[in-house]
């Protein structure tokens, strides 16, 4: 307990205890209500059987009965006719047993209550004779048990309606963050959640825990990258400006080809230019602008520029695709694998390269074939690390033609290591959404 947040809690348990003293308050109520009238003294005698007792017995005595107070009724039968009624009696005598003959079996006057004209009435039938019936009635009057028990049964009800808003009021609040971390875990996962509540937020939890250690992963991976990428840069800038300072001694040593050297060091700061514009393409994110249009031209294209930089190669384009993707990016991509053929193919004195446009399984592909020397075996498995090859690019060409497919749903392969060298751009024909 606590781990969770103990003044909520706090506040929890404590409305819970007073919800709980009300309603055993509400259950006591009723129950003192009950003790009281089942243990409180009683009138004894009782005025009603008094009355009667009396009026019978001047009765008996053949004197004219006197009848206290305005609300007795006194009524004396024989058999069902009446022979004389004071004050409000019902017509016929009332009878607490099923017969006549059973109550004159029980032998003795009886107390009982019964309805007439809508009202409650208490009855004293005491027997005058052998045949002759009096009949005391008076109006059932609510006593001092009866008001204590209505007012404990409406306390209670009170108590009990108290209870049950406290407990609407407990759960509100209790349940009030509850909905919020519910609602927020919808936004989240971005689904409504069928299941029970709680099993949603554990499997939401756990979603939110699951992403936040692939972030740290990707996060990880990406400075290693960057750290790689670092030293590899450094590394290729130091050997190149070893190169140019190797150049500007030798023009110091023999002015007389300064012009030459000059030009070479030109060509290095060219080069050297090139190289950060392809590094730069390759560390910063990619953003697609995706379009529609024809593949075999755009490797024509590429290939016309690559043929002015290597005379010496045979370039070739065959086949043609509609593709819905980045031109540039598609074009950065095939830049590199033709001009990546094109360097091993120069290595020959009749060195070919082909591109092949072609469509399978709803995917354009593009093989890039050239025979040049191949690729040693021990260089395979870092093909496409960047700053592995040793050539005048930088060695980040595969790299960055790899990165930039996958960056639009596609891949760059090696298909084949000897001649003929192939590698394979694939793209999605379609946009994925």
């Amino acid at each position: 307990m606590k781990s969770l947040p103990v003044r909520r809690f706090a506040e929890v348990r404590a409305l819970l205890l007073l919800v709980i003293l009300l309603l055993v308050l509400g259950c006591l109520l009723p129950l003192v209500g009950l003790y009281v009238m089942a243990y409180a003294p009683r009138e004894d005698p009782d005025p009603l059987m008094t009355t009667a007792a009396a009026v019978a017995a001047a009765i008996q005595e053949g004197q004219l009965p006197v009848v206290p107070g305005t609300k007795v009724g006194v009524a004396l039968y024989r058999g069902e006719t009446g022979l004389w009624k004071v004050g409000a009696v019902p017509p016929t005598p009332y009878w607490p047993f099923p017969s006549r003959a059973g109550w004159e079996q029980a032998g003795r006057p009886t107390v009982a209550q019964g309805e007439w004209q809508g009202q409650r009435l208490r009855v004293v039938l005491w027997p005058v004779g052998e045949d002759r019936l009096l009949q005391v009635v008076a109006p059932v009057e609510e006593n001092r048990h009866q008001r204590w028990l209505a007012a404990t049964v409406l306390l209670s009800l009170v108590l009990a309606l108290a209870g049950g808003g406290l407990a609407w009021f407990l759960v509100g609040r209790v349940l009030s963050p509850y909905g919020e971390l519910l609602e927020e875990a919808r936004r989240f996962s971005g689904r409504m959640g069928g299941g029970p509540e709680d099993v949603f937020l554990v499997s939401t939890f756990r979603q939110a825990v699951q992403r936040v250690e692939e972030q740290e992963r990707e996060l990880a991976a990406r400075a290693q990258e960057l750290s790689e990428l670092s030293a590899g840069l450094a590394h290729e800038l130091r050997n190149n400006l070893s190169v140019m300072e190797g150049y500007l001694r030798l023009a110091r040593e023999n002015p007389q080809e300064l012009a030459r050297y000059l030009q070479v060091l030109a060509a290095e700061v060219q080069a050297q230019r090139e190289f950060l514009e392809r590094f730069m393409t390759f560390v910063r994110p990619v953003a697609a602008q995706k379009t529609t249009f024809r593949l075999g031209p755009l490797v024509t294209q590429v290939a016309s520029r690559l043929a002015s930089a290597f005379p010496q190669v045979k370039l070739e384009c065959v086949g043609d695709a509609e593709l819905v993707a980045d031109p540039t990016a598609v074009r950065v991509v095939l830049e590199n694998l033709l001009r990546n053929a094109c360097e091993a193919a120069s290595r020959r004195a009749d060195g070919r390269v082909k591109a092949t446009v072609q469509l399978e399984a709803r995917k354009v592909q593009v093989v890039v074939e050239d025979n040049g020397p191949g690729i040693p075996e021990d260089q395979r498995g870092t093909l496409f690390e960047p700053f592995v090859s040793q050539k005048p690019a930088g060695g980040i060409g595969l790299a960055l033609a790899r990165r930039l497919a996958r960056a639009m749903g596609g891949e760059v392969e090696l298909v084949s290591a000897r001649e003929p060298t192939a590698f394979v751009a694939r793209f999605p024909q379609e946009a994925s959404p």
